[in-house]
């Protein structure tokens, strides 16, 4: 039996019949290939943000591969319809992780869904980098494959509700959140920003995710005497709410998350949305006002999606770029490991659009803490301050 086990062990070893699982390389990473995969909402209720990321993201893939490729190896972007449902987020990702073997899991769509799939992808030892959204828990706790790349809803509203309250002189400040873990950031900022400063927040009211009726909420806050409304919404919903108080006839400063920081909402909301605030990160990327270089970006993105470029386009394409820097970084021996170290080694780096500079470390996963406000004068967004950190 011995000479048997020895002869068998050294066939193998002449002819590589049976690879050890050790000796298999990561999945979804070929010699020429790296396959990345993302969940958008292409068919609900934040679709107005999902189609462009989708988009934007396409277009830095195809840009890098027109170009060669990293390390000699193409982009290939799978892309899955969540409909901003957990439910179908989970199955989505199931799918991305078992029958496409996708290597990274990258600019995920939405809070409810990230936090319903991302658990998935860290339990097959994959990485989850950059999703659309700003809940803090896309980089707490700790994790070595996670990072993030926007600025935190905490943060954010804290910068926005610091202004707010310095340079406004706002003393009954309240919220009005979408009532999951979205809303629940935006919330926190605010409240938190508040007690540093010895106040308290006056009062809260929430809507459910797709809700169309505010007229309750916004009743709710004026009978509170609020002076400042910080909202935890995304397009429709910020148009909604900010209707229902003109309807009223109750002139009251609004401010949104980067959720609602869409030309959409100027769009959509036209009059009724004039004067409303809100957080950013990146500047839009208004045609007349843009560098050459941003300039030549949108025509480009017209050309190729018959669709005007939005910061929605803009935050796809950074994530697929600052992606792609820590994929140069890593070097030709691609493994989960090498990519993170790799995106360790990304400092300052500097986007076309005018965003805030983004690093990581080994012990911060989160590229930047900066935000600014901006407000809706004569139909589009206008930055009102620098970048701010709290």
């Amino acid at each position: 039996m011995a000479q048997a086990i020895r002869l068998f062990t050294l066939v193998i070893a002449l002819t590589g019949a049976v690879a050890p699982a050790w000796a298999a390389g990561p999945q979804g990473v070929t010699d020429t290939e790296i396959v990345v995969g993302t969940h958008q909402d292409l068919s609900g209720p934040i679709a107005f943000w999902g189609v462009p990321v989708r988009n934007g993201m396409q277009m830095a893939a195809d840009e890098i591969n027109a170009s060669g490729g990293i390390h000699g190896r193409k982009i290939k972007l799978v892309v899955e319809d969540s409909g901003y449902d957990p439910k179908k987020a989970v199955l989505a990702t199931q799918k991305m992780l078992s029958r496409d073997n996708i290597f990274i899991m990258a600019g995920a769509m939405g809070t409810p869904t990230v936090l319903a799939t991302m658990p998935l992808v860290l339990q097959k030892g994959l990485p989850h980098v950059f999703p659309l959204t700003s809940a803090d828990q896309m980089y707490e706790p700790y994790d070595k494959l996670k990072f993030a790349l926007f600025t935190p809803y905490t943060f954010a509203m804290r910068v926005a509700t610091k202004w707010f309250v310095e340079t406004k002189h706002k003393k009954a400040v309240c919220v009005l959140h979408q009532d999951d873990e979205f809303g629940l950031n935006v919330k926190r900022g605010v409240e938190e920003q508040l007690h540093a400063m010895k106040l308290t927040l006056v009062s809260t009211t929430t809507y459910k995710r797709g809700a169309t009726d505010f007229s309750s909420q916004i009743a709710k806050l004026r009978a509170d005497k609020c002076d400042l409304v910080a909202l935890g919404t995304v397009i429709r919903e910020t148009v909604g709410a900010m209707a229902e108080a003109k309807k009223l006839g109750w002139q009251v400063d609004m401010v949104g998350s980067q959720a609602a920081y869409a030309p959409e909402v100027a769009g959509l909301g036209k009059d009724v949305v004039e004067g409303l605030y809100a957080a950013g990160q990146t500047p839009i990327p208004y045609y007349d006002g843009a560098s050459p270089q941003v300039k030549a970006w949108l025509d480009n993105y017209k050309a190729k999606f018959n669709a005007d470029g939005n910061i929605q386009s803009v935050a796809g394409y950074d994530v697929v770029m600052v992606m792609a820097e820590g994929l140069k970084h890593a070097g030709k021996n691609l493994t989960a490991d090498s990519f993170v170290e790799g995106l360790h080694k990304v400092k300052s780096y500097s986007d076309i659009f005018g965003g805030a500079p983004v690093s990581f470390s080994p012990g911060n996963h989160l590229a930047t803490k900066s935000a600014f406000v901006a407000q809706i004068k004569s139909g589009r967004w206008v930055t009102v301050t620098d970048h701010l950190a709290y």
